[in-house]
């Protein structure tokens, strides 16, 4: 496989391994990877850092291997960020992975030829691998769908999409006051939920880089693919030592399935209202607990 692929991974190797496992299958002609360093006063952290460096340097087919071992925690938000900048600094486009996110074999020629076709496309900004609505979209005609969500369960872009990337969600107050979200998120509840999020991540009261990618997204008009099954299965859902995938997200576990080729493409970029809204409560918020959230905040008890 030609297109390079970035690996990230921090403290569990068992997972790493799996993944590893795959990547070698269809032997990339470039891996990079990035490693996040222990945290302070985690000695289990840094064995199972130093294990994941092992699984690194015994990657075993013929390849351009380039590292990123931190030597210190840099957390996941400024970690994974300076990782992709890296990436995509030396790379036009490619696949990312994390540790705990393991992907069906078609997930590879998926993303490759997906990466091949809207190259150029200034509108599409992000391929996801992962769907965990997919009972809900797997009777669609064509092989995947389009959305404005940047699920990250395993994806691929282009260095022209993460060069917009606003990691302090710059633009973040005139964006909300001219209310560009109601255009593009479908539900006044999902919309308000949304805005929270992005001011959460706004004033770093959160850990996370992917909001702040998702929010770039949509200041750019941009659209995602999504596949009509999904290619990625979570395997760190409900770890003891998971950062955002606890186990209150079990109802996102779904086992990935294989993509039926030669792919069937949607013949118009456009976002469908109904597929959106399954979009959001199964990746942000379920249906209930989006209500019981929303009637929390008007009176004030959040």
């Amino acid at each position: 496989m030609q297109t390079p692929v970035l690996l990230l991974f921090f403290n569990r190797p068992g997972h790493a391994a799996a993944v590893m496992e795959r990547i070698r299958a269809v032997r990339p002609a470039r891996v990079y990877v990035h490693v996040d360093g222990p945290r302070q006063g985690r000695d289990d952290d840094r064995l199972n850092t130093e294990a994941c460096h092992m699984l690194v340097r015994g990657i075993d087919w013929p390849c351009e291997v380039r590292t990123l071992f931190r030597e210190r925690n840099w957390g996941l938000r400024e970690g994974v960020k300076d990782a992709l900048t890296w990436f995509f600094f030396n790379e036009e486009y490619g696949i990312i992975l994390e540790d705990d996110c393991l992907p069906d074999p078609t997930f590879f020629p998926y993303c490759e030829e997906l990466l091949l076709k809207y190259r150029n496309d200034e509108r599409i900004m992000h391929i996801t691998g992962s769907n965990v609505a997919e009972k809900y979209t797997r009777h669609l005609a064509d092989s995947y769908f389009f959305s404005r969500f940047s699920l990250v369960w395993g994806w691929a872009s282009w260095r022209r999409a993460w060069v917009k990337m606003s990691s302090d969600l710059d633009g973040l107050e005139a964006f909300d006051k001219e209310n560009r979200v109601r255009a593009l998120i479908p539900g006044h509840m999902a919309q308000t939920y949304m805005m929270d999020k992005f001011y959460v991540t706004s004033r770093e009261e959160n850990n996370s880089w992917a909001y702040a990618w998702f929010y770039s997204i949509l200041k750019y008009d941009g659209l995602c693919i999504i596949p009509n099954i999904n290619l990625i299965e979570n395997v760190g859902v409900g770890d003891a030592d998971a950062t955002n995938t606890k186990a209150r997200l079990r109802h996102q576990l779904v086992r990935a399935g294989s993509m039926p080729f030669p792919l069937r493409h949607p013949s118009t970029a456009a976002v469908e209202y109904e597929v959106e809204k399954q979009v959001f409560y199964h990746t942000q918020k379920q249906k209930w607990r989006l209500f019981i959230w929303y009637i929390l905040r008007l009176t004030g008890l959040r």
